[in-house]
């Protein structure tokens, strides 16, 4: 399983797919087969040409990040727990600690302080050992790096449990199904914990950080850009994981 992940995770990047099919044309040109491998070639340029269009990612993140308001104002108001979902820390080589964290918990947790702060309600943490070490807890180290920030240990909650999405809600389920609960989490990520936090009847409004679209839907047309291939696959990520979860939800018992 863990194998067709991998397989299907490098078949999502279009900057993989350009190159597996502008190579497959140079082997096939090196042993005379010159029709088939101008067709691929020419698929592996426009592939490479199309996706690394930033108007394109905008496109394909669009329905994604920005198909409703970012969050319902008078919600959030009402809420009594800030939940936020793991991303990601490095565990791994000599690095600064403020460098191990992921651009997408950096959003998190400051959003989350942020809240709390104004609303004077606790932040609630969630994410075991699923990182590159595994004696590593991910919401314990989250709770140590907002109580750097200068939030009140009193006001973070941390339960270190959880290697996905579905584990972490179910576990924030467990203890708070009855609190008003304000979500943070990424804006790629939102239709899919929405649909989470409905299927384990949890009333919450999700607030969206961490965005990698502009929201730009007039068409335009821009260098080709690394970060556009990134954000397209990105895109095409939570499409599949969405699919996943939706033909596999009944079967998924929190």
């Amino acid at each position: 399983m863990f194998f067709l992940k991998q397989i299907i995770l490098l078949l999502i990047s279009p900057l993989v797919v350009s190159l597996v099919l502008i190579t497959a044309s140079l082997v096939l040109l090196k042993v005379k087969k010159e029709k088939i491998a101008k067709r691929l070639f020419v698929s592996g340029f426009l592939i490479l040409l199309i996706f690394s269009q930033p108007w394109v990612a905008n496109v394909l993140l669009y329905p994604l990040e920005h198909h409703d308001k970012h969050y319902d104002s008078s919600k959030v108001s009402q809420g009594e727990i800030i939940f936020v979902p793991a991303c990601y820390y490095q565990t791994r080589y000599n690095l600064p600690e403020i460098s191990r964290w992921h651009e997408c918990s950096l959003q998190r947790l400051v959003q989350a302080k942020i809240l709390s702060e104004k609303l004077n309600i606790p932040i609630v943490l969630t994410g075991g050992n699923f990182l590159d070490d595994k004696s590593v807890n991910y919401s314990e180290k989250a709770k140590s790096f907002l109580e750097k920030l200068g939030v009140n240990q009193n006001n973070i909650i941390s339960i270190p449990i959880g290697t996905d999405t579905f584990s972490e809600i179910t576990a924030l389920s467990n203890l708070y199904n009855e609190k008003k609960t304000i979500t943070v989490t990424s804006a790629t990520h939102r239709i899919r914990i929405e649909m989470m936090l409905k299927q384990l009847r949890m009333e919450s409004t999700v607030v969206s950080v961490d965005f990698q679209s502009s929201g730009e839907l007039k068409p335009f047309i821009a260098p080709p850009s690394i970060s556009s291939l990134e954000r397209v696959r990105k895109a095409l990520y939570e499409y599949l994981a969405i699919a996943k979860y939706q033909t596999t939800k009944n079967s998924i018992k929190g």
